[in-house]
């Protein structure tokens, strides 16, 4: 559990309080946590390439993911709706036509995906040998939260105004645990111990974050299931947050989960209008700062 708090709050700690402003050096560092991402997915499609009889569990990685996803997702959708009915937020809608693109978006998640069945390609055809290096993934993780630290000090909004916005800590906390609800559900569903729904619920669509540390402690099977189940949240974000805007604002942002701070802004801020930014940034926040702490814990706990 030690290990797992300190490999991802550390660097979180040290970028956020890393006084950086200079334009090209956080351009470097938004380019370095993009390859860092995607040298994370190889890196996990190799060590799933180099699975014994790989081809016969990829349906239990699918199915696993599936089932993980659906039970999250409705119990978000479920609760998040029910605390907008309790408290309704008074916004202004904005044209559908104004939405970004959602088929470049979707090209992005499959771009993803790509990377991990290429990584996963050269695992396959190069196991008899080739070993990749243990946590190798580990070390890039590092220097990503550490950039992704950074990116938080320059997101231009001070602590005080985050924890401050009521709105955006009670959608959190319905989010985080409506999300815990349903891995609990997904765990029996699955039979799998509830400690380890609860893990899979608990990076809240940080799937560069989950699949590391997951794939760390129980193996590439593992980490491919939550890397597909969180990846899952962004690209039905692309069709349900637009969709539940209007009449749920709430529940279109805390549908977003770790991602609302960045992937899926622009998309709340396009359905929804400005006047949702300040909950959706202040939402993004918390749940960043708490998925690397409660991962880290119930890894530790399994």
């Amino acid at each position: 559990m030690l290990y797992g708090l300190a490999i991802v709050l550390i660097p979180l700690i040290l970028g956020y309080f890393s006084r950086i402003s200079h334009p090209t050096i956080l351009h470097w560092v938004n380019r370095i946590v993009s390859l860092c991402l995607y040298l994370i997915l190889l890196v996990i499609g190799v060590s799933l390439g180099q699975l014994d009889n790989i081809i016969e569990k990829l349906p239990q990685i699918g199915s696993a993911a599936f089932v993980l996803s659906l039970s999250i997702h409705a119990c978000n959708v479920v609760s998040l709706a029910i605390y907008d009915k309790w408290h309704p937020m008074v916004r202004e809608a904005v044209a559908q036509d104004e939405l970004p693109s959602r088929l470049a978006q979707l090209m992005m998640s499959l771009k993803l995906i790509g990377v991990t069945i290429l990584g996963g390609l050269f695992g396959f055809l190069t196991k008899d040998f080739f070993m990749f290096p243990s946590h190798a993934s580990s070390v890039v993780l590092v220097v990503m939260i550490l950039g992704v630290g950074i990116q938080l000090r320059n997101s231009g909004i001070p602590l005080r105004e985050v924890f401050l916005n009521k709105q955006g800590i009670q959608t959190s906390i319905v989010f985080m645990v409506s999300s815990l609800i349903g891995g609990v559900i997904a765990a029996w569903w699955l039979d799998f111990p509830a400690i380890k729904g609860l893990a899979y619920a608990s990076a809240f669509g940080w799937y560069s974050l989950s699949s590391v540390l997951v794939h760390d402690a129980w193996g590439a099977l593992y980490g491919s299931i939550a890397f597909f189940n969180d990846l899952s949240r962004e690209i039905l974000c692309l069709f349900m947050i637009p969709f539940f805007m209007r009449n749920f604002p709430s529940t279109a942002v805390g549908l977003g989960g770790a991602t609302s701070l960045d992937c899926t802004l622009p998309i709340i801020q396009k359905s929804g209008g400005m006047q949702v930014v300040p909950l959706a940034i202040s939402f993004g926040f918390i749940v960043n700062l708490a998925a690397p702490l409660l991962l880290a814990i119930f890894i530790g706990l399994s």
